[in-house]
């Protein structure tokens, strides 16, 4: 009898779909473009959406420069402002013209890193067979399930500053924001943690929406997302999302050697704009030497010459 072969796509044959939402926080919004063409090659994607939600004057005419430095990107002015009704409406249109496609879906204040959509698409690649398994992110550091793969390395890193990474959820707890930009951009963090030879790949059972890579597996079960406030009912596709993972026992595969940087959840922004402004961030996200350096203590990565890794991933 005959053996099966399953023949899977070759990375460089996927082409996904970038979908980038921007709605108030222009000077993020750069960061993210600069980040996204400083990264990768944008003509591997597909198409690129940039969802424009009621954008101020110079925020749109920032939008429409990048859509038009790329051939392959197309901007979608939608308002009011906020999720319901409109960013779900657009990502809903998107969504149903893309179903046999894959996505990645970013918002503006997630940043890009050396290799990253090699990574993605990698990953991907690994969970296309699983129906259990329909979304693989990056490893976000300011995120729930960025801060639920690092436990192990954090604690075992820094046990004398476990107050620092410990307590409120992580959309609320800006001690941790600030704690864990400050490791990134004065400890070289993400350095020591990759030449800690993290697994593959970690596995949750939710996501938090900045980056994600899926296909149709995952758009069967949500799409149309809400476009209308009902009492009781998700209105944001992330929640949908989660609930559908945790309806289907499913899970999330978290990319354990690849990091995507997110700037802070909103209850938390005005504090860490006082604190780690965004222009030492965009720095860091180039590679750059602080311009206030913090004394701290140091860690290296290897001897000199044994990684080759950037500092914020590879």
């Amino acid at each position: 009898m005959g053996k099966l072969t399953y023949l899977h796509p070759r990375r460089g044959d996927v082409q996904p779909v970038l979908v980038l939402l921007t709605s108030h926080r222009l000077d993020c919004f750069l960061v993210c473009i600069r980040c996204l063409e400083r990264y990768t090659t944008l003509e591997r994607f597909k198409h690129i959406y940039v969802v424009a939600n009621a954008l101020a004057p110079d925020h749109l005419a920032m939008a429409r420069g990048f859509v038009g430095r790329h051939s392959n990107a197309t901007l979608v002015e939608r308002g009011p402002r906020g999720l319901v009704p409109a960013v779900l409406a657009a990502q809903n249109e998107i969504l149903a013209a893309h179903y046999d496609d894959v996505i990645i879906k970013i918002d503006e204040d997630l940043f890009v890193t050396p290799h990253w959509l090699e990574h993605l698409v990698d990953g991907y690649l690994d969970h296309a067979e699983r129906p259990d398994v329909p979304l693989v992110m990056p490893l976000v550091p300011v995120s729930p399930s960025g801060r639920h793969v690092l436990n192990r390395f954090l604690r075992l890193s820094y046990p004398s500053e476990r107050s620092m990474f410990t307590g409120p959820p992580i959309e609320e707890n800006w001690v941790y924001h600030r704690w864990m930009w400050e490791k990134l951009i004065h400890e070289n963090l993400a350095d020591v943690y990759l030449h800690d030879a993290p697994p593959k790949y970690s596995y949750v059972g939710y996501l938090t929406i900045n980056c994600v890579i899926f296909d149709h597996r995952m758009m069967q079960l949500v799409l149309p997302f809400p476009t209308h406030r009902v009492a009781g009912q998700a209105t944001s596709d992330e929640k949908v999302i989660n609930l559908a993972l945790h309806a289907g026992k499913m899970k999330v595969a978290v990319l354990g050697r690849s990091l995507a940087h997110h700037y802070s959840f909103s209850k938390c922004e005005d504090y860490l704009r006082s604190h780690m402004p965004l222009e030492r961030v965009w720095r860091f996200m180039q590679g750059l030497p602080d311009a206030l350096p913090l004394v701290s203590r140091r860690r290296s990565a290897a001897i000199p010459g044994d990684l080759r890794l950037l500092r914020v991933g590879s």
